[in-house]
């Protein structure tokens, strides 16, 4: 464009100059022919050429105004255009300024996903800022829509140069978690064999734990899996074996049958869970001992819970119990033998060796032996208990199944350890 203007305002400026030049410079005097002397007739006399010239006086200052008026006119416009570039240009690159800040607090919830959400209610939103650099900010809201999928929305504001609010973009995006889970289809499987004594009572019915009022209805399972080409215990001949094999002695209750189950049989039942797997939970346990304590119980107050290895959680919700520790769900890693002689703890426990249980135990959960499992005494586990070992349940003691304790146990792992990913068919989108 420059060079446009710049040719056009050369032409003007030479004819300009010619038209000036014309005006003030007389036209040559025509060259006077000799006359024959046989024609007598007299010329007319010259006029006086300064007359002539005299009436074009004046001319080329109006053409050199005119020329000026036209020069100002053009430069006015190439500099308007400028201008104009300028600011097309500015706001170009602020708009592209906050469409990067608002992906960058999106893709920032991706690479720093926290475990809390696995607890949101569905519909609840987790909104937050992020910083992103001088007068660059990213308001992020993230919205629970089910248990696997997430919306995340985020507003990327830029006000870099004048103080003010210049460019404001909206990106969102649909993820999904990768949902730990277990492959337990009982409140006990084992891989080795199953005794039940005394006046011990194993259930597959769903069972609530008491207290728990946010619990959806769930189906009813079986009481114990077992590998179909395990034996099963017998301290007596003439005990109460059912026909699934199962060792049922004294007064001891079954209820809900036993299982030949393939998946008792396989490793990976005790050792994949979904997005996670036991190397995992290992790495991500909150408490991490080689000797853990005989009877752990929750500390803190209504509102606030105070972690240590011997609190593992409050699986009471009324009565005296600590309400600041009823959403801690640890994860318990014993890196050998385990004997428990009371207490009570809610989450995850695994037990790197055997497990054995007396007193009166309370815990909700999910509880993974590699070892052999041993109950007595009066202890309650509402859950579910997997061994790559034995189980023995004796005494009075209380195993039920509860498709709750379990999820409520592992849903705080959700979407850790790399699980979060886009949707499969258009996750992103610009919004504005």
């Amino acid at each position: 464009m420059n060079a446009v203007m710049s040719a056009v305002m050369n032409a003007v400026m030479n004819a300009v100059i010619n038209a000036a030049m014309n005006s003030v410079m007389p036209s040559p005097m025509p060259t006077r022919m000799p006359m024959p002397r046989t024609l007598r007739t007299r010329m007319p006399p010259v006029k006086d050429r300064s007359r002539v010239t005299g009436a074009r006086r004046g001319t080329a200052l109006v053409l050199v105004l005119i020329a000026v008026v036209v020069l100002a006119v053009l430069s006015s416009g190439a500099i308007l255009g400028s201008l104009q570039e300028l600011r097309s240009s500015h706001n170009e690159q602020m708009a592209q300024r906050a469409l990067t800040t608002a992906e960058y607090g999106l893709n920032q919830q991706l690479a720093s996903w926290p475990s809390s959400r696995g607890g949101m209610a569905f519909g609840a939103v987790d909104s937050l800022k992020v910083a992103v650099g001088t007068g660059d900010t990213a308001a992020v809201s993230v919205m629970r829509l089910n248990s696997r999928s997430y919306w995340i929305v985020s507003v990327g504001r830029t006000n870099r140069s004048s103080g003010r609010l210049e460019a404001q973009r909206q990106v969102s995006l649909l993820v999904n978690v990768s949902v730990a889970s277990t492959t337990a289809g009982a409140a006990l499987t084992a891989k080795g064999q199953t005794t039940d004594k005394g006046s011990s009572t194993v259930s597959g019915r769903e069972s609530h734990p008491t207290g728990w009022t946010d619990c959806a209805a769930g189906r009813d399972t079986f009481a114990i899996a077992r590998n179909p080409g395990g034996g099963e215990g017998d301290d007596d001949s003439d005990d109460g074996d059912d026909d699934d094999g199962d060792s049922q002695q004294g007064a001891s209750a079954i209820v809900g049958g036993t299982y030949r189950d393939p998946n008792a049989a396989k490793l990976s039942t005790y050792e994949n869970f979904g997005s996670e797997t036991w190397s995992t939970l290992v790495a991500k346990a909150n408490v991490s001992s080689a000797s853990q304590p005989a009877s752990p119980a929750p500390a803190g107050n209504s509102t606030t819970c105070t972690k240590s290895s011997s609190n593992w959680g409050e699986p009471y919700r009324n009565g005296a119990y600590i309400a600041g520790c009823t959403d801690y769900y640890p994860i318990i890693y014993a890196s050998n033998n385990l004997k428990l002689t009371g207490g009570r703890g809610q989450g995850v426990l695994l037990v790197n060796g055997n497990l054995d249980v007396s007193g009166n135990f309370y815990f909700t959960g999910l509880i993974v032996v590699t070892g052999n499992v041993k109950v007595t005494g009066t202890s309650v586990f509402r859950g579910a208990v997997l061994a790559e070992g034995n189980i023995d349940t004796e005494g009075n003691s209380d195993v039920r199944y509860s498709s709750c304790a379990v999820g409520n146990s592992l849903k705080n792992l959700s979407g850790t350890g790399g699980g979060i990913t886009r949707a499969g068919k258009r996750s992103w989108v610009q919004l504005y």
